[in-house]
């Protein structure tokens, strides 16, 4: 039986080259979306990013072809890899600052990109918190959904809005 995030990326479209920013606290959910990258053979990359080098490391058996695993440090201005642009991206590492990270992650998502926020707390209201601070970093199309037990909140980035 597939789970709720299977089903999640499975609904989502892949273009030729498409490329996926996920930051990640741990290995949970890495497996399931790195099969959905080279399921069709159309990923051009599959980022992972930390902010705890202990994680780092540990995530680094996942490295492949498509995947790679980065260390960043919340002091970063901006999160662009190489004047990329990604397709997707999927945050499960909150971080505290979470206007911050969202300035600095804008720039380095296409235009239309979805992005999807998962919360471990079930507080609604604290949903409707990132969804308000979504909102204010210029994304749009924002929604709470329940997946896996966990509340998360999509929007996408559209063109032409703030930045």
């Amino acid at each position: 039986m597939k789970s709720e995030i299977d089903k999640l990326l499975n609904s989502l479209a892949k273009q030729p080259n498409f490329m996926v920013m996920h930051f990640a606290k741990d290995k949970k959910y890495i497996n399931q979306i790195q099969s959905w990258c080279k399921d069709g053979n159309l990923c051009n990359e599959y980022r992972v990013l930390t902010f705890s080098t202990e994680v780092e490391e540990e995530l680094k058996v996942f490295e492949d072809e498509i995947t790679k695993v980065k260390y960043l440090t919340s002091k970063r201005p901006r999160y662009s890899m190489q004047g990329k642009f990604y397709d997707y991206l999927f945050v499960f590492d909150l971080p505290q600052n979470l206007e911050d990270f969202l300035k600095k992650v804008y720039g380095s998502l296409k235009n239309g990109a979805p992005s999807f926020i998962f919360l471990e707390s079930r507080d609604k209201n604290f949903a409707y918190r990132v969804e308000s601070i979504l909102i204010e970093c210029n994304f749009v199309a924002t929604t709470i959904m329940e997946i896996d037990n966990l509340l998360v909140v999509s929007a996408r980035k559209m063109h032409g809005w703030g930045g």
